[in-house]
């Protein structure tokens, strides 16, 4: 069917569509997400949920539930060959961090594709708003004010009419990269009885193949198991009778009983990205723009930054608040980010197979630092440090310091960690005051501004220029005041200075975007009207 709508149509059910629909629909946005699968996705796919982004889960609402799902990423233990039992190391994936007030979300998790999707999926019904399945995008026409969509009717995954086209080639995007042909990679869901869920299992035959198996639970019996190879090819692994034979075989664990996959899957190790994130009034966001290894755990947590960052000026766009030009940006700031993020993770593929060296000859003094077998000593890997300081609707007003454009723009994703500094673009920190938290009052429908030390005539009448039903004000403040209309939160103990780098009673405002980052840091009522007029019409 053809379709002519000012509301946007979503194509996709993954993680990037429903986070979409999400922040769509809470901004009041009438939305419609389609997707072509006859069924909802089953299975442990994009398990792992960066710190950041269990941030961003808060700030949508969702956390709660998130948080009744998620489980800890198990510790890794790899084991001598043949024999398949005897441990010859025990580490853990990512290196252990801990809560800091300005970071209340320590270390990642685990929590597959299709818990994550039911929990959004159950949020999008609070507002009217439930997936079509069987529903397949084949065509798209654009001119200068409208968008023409043609769907088709899907069964098992083919369209009834016509050959589907994915979204990237029916925009004439490009996916620039490479596929590792000779490598490939086996995933799937089973039960595994006689092994313990304590663990993360790793078997490795060196410059060849892994084999693991990872609990989906420590307290259940079933395993997310995975073969992945380099210069070797395990599609007839996809078949369950052949994987369980070669799990047995190759790892000597013939005592283990394997129930039944409720899925498995082959796939070659993809790091592709498009050329552009936008074609005119159509956008892609999360796998339809960038496909890459599950090295780093970076995928579902793209997916879910880049569908924030396109949600809000969208929202802005189609309530006639802002103009379309500010749609450019998401283009603009996701795209060096993603660049970025899939140089890192290709790097970290080549460990997902042991090295030639045996793995009870790596010296327990290996650098901490250091990425090793399955060993992620990266720590833009836990999205910190993704910034926009390089955009330019960001205005930084209190960092008079001159900035290398190229310096800026080659940190988008691994950012200034450990630099001691705080800029417009950068991640807004989370502190804890007043008997609440600044990450209990941001919301994904507004841009809130953070006003420390004074308020003042000025600022009062430059804010009530601006359409009260996108921002929202709080006054930091270090004494119990009242304020008219105005919020004051009591930063008693100074987490909030600290964490926005505010010292003494210096006027400085902060103006926190719809999707947590940091839009502006003035110093006058100047600033704030200067910063806005790049939002708003």
């Amino acid at each position: 069917m053809t379709a002519r709508r000012r509301a946007p149509s979503l194509v996709g059910a993954g993680p990037a569509g429903l986070i979409s629909a999400l922040s769509l629909a809470q901004s009041g946005i009438q939305v419609r997400i389609i997707d072509e699968s006859d069924s909802f996705h089953v299975g442990s796919r994009g398990f792992g949920v960066q710190p950041r982004t269990f941030e961003l889960f808060q700030h949508l609402g969702v956390i709660g539930d998130i948080q009744k799902l998620a489980t800890p990423i198990p510790t890794m233990r790899a084991y001598k060959l043949p024999g398949g039992t005897v441990p010859v190391k025990t580490w853990d994936l990512y290196k252990k961090s801990s809560v800091w007030p300005d970071r209340p979300y320590a270390n990642g998790a685990c929590l597959s594709q299709e818990l994550l999707e039911g929990v959004l999926r159950d949020h999008l019904a609070k507002y009217g708003v439930f997936v079509e399945l069987n529903k397949g995008l084949v065509a798209i026409e654009q001119d200068t004010k409208t968008v023409t969509a043609t769907l088709a009717v899907y069964r098992s995954g083919v369209p009834t009419e016509e050959k589907e086209d994915v979204v990237a080639k029916l925009l004439g995007l490009t996916f620039q990269g490479e596929t590792r042909d000779a490598d490939g990679m086996v995933w799937g869901d089973v039960t595994i009885k006689g092994l313990t869920s304590e663990f993360w299992h790793i078997w490795g035959k060196p410059g060849h193949f892994t084999i693991m198996a990872r609990p989906l639970s420590p307290t259940s019996d079933r395993f997310d198991v995975g073969i992945t190879g380099q210069n070797f090819d395990p599609t007839h692994l996809a078949d369950p009778a052949k994987a369980i034979e070669f799990i047995k075989t190759e790892t000597g664990r013939t005592d283990l009983e394997f129930g039944e996959f409720t899925w498995l899957s082959h796939f070659r190790p993809n790091m592709r990205m498009v050329n552009k994130f936008q074609e005119e009034r159509a956008f892609v966001v999360g796998d339809s723009a960038h496909v890459h290894s599950p090295t780093g755990g970076q995928g579902m947590n793209c997916s879910v930054q880049d569908a924030s960052n396109l949600a809000w000026k969208l929202s802005l766009v189609l309530k006639g608040l802002a103009s379309p030009t500010l749609l450019s940006t998401y283009n603009e700031e996701r795209l060096p980010v993603i660049t970025q993020m899939l140089h890192a993770t290709t790097r970290l593929y080549t460990h997902t197979v042991a090295k030639q060296k045996p793995v009870a000859e790596e010296k327990d003094s290996e650098d901490e630092k250091a990425s090793g077998w399955f060993r992620w000593r990266n720590p833009a890997l836990e999205m910190y440090g993704i910034n926009y300081r390089y955009s330019s609707i960001v205005l930084e007003g209190r960092d008079a310091d001159p900035q290398d454009a190229e310096d800026i723009l080659a940190h988008a994703y691994s950012g200034y960690e450990g630099r001691g500094s705080l800029r417009a673009g950068d991640r807004a920190p989370e502190a804890p005051l007043g008997g609440t938290t600044l990450f209990s009052l941001f919301k994904p429908t507004v841009h809130s501004v953070l006003v420390f030390s004074k308020w003042t005539a000025d600022i009062e009448a430059v804010l009530k220029t601006l359409p009260p039903a996108a921002v929202q004000t709080f006054v930091i403040s270090n004494a119990n005041e009242q304020l008219e209309g105005v919020s004051v939160l009591v930063d008693s103990d100074e987490h909030a200075r600290k964490a926005y780098m505010v010292e003494g009673d210096v006027l400085v405002i902060v103006v926190i975007r719809p999707d947590s980052f940091i839009g502006a840091v003035v110093t006058d009522a100047e600033g704030i009207g200067k910063y806005f007029s790049k939002i708003f019409v």
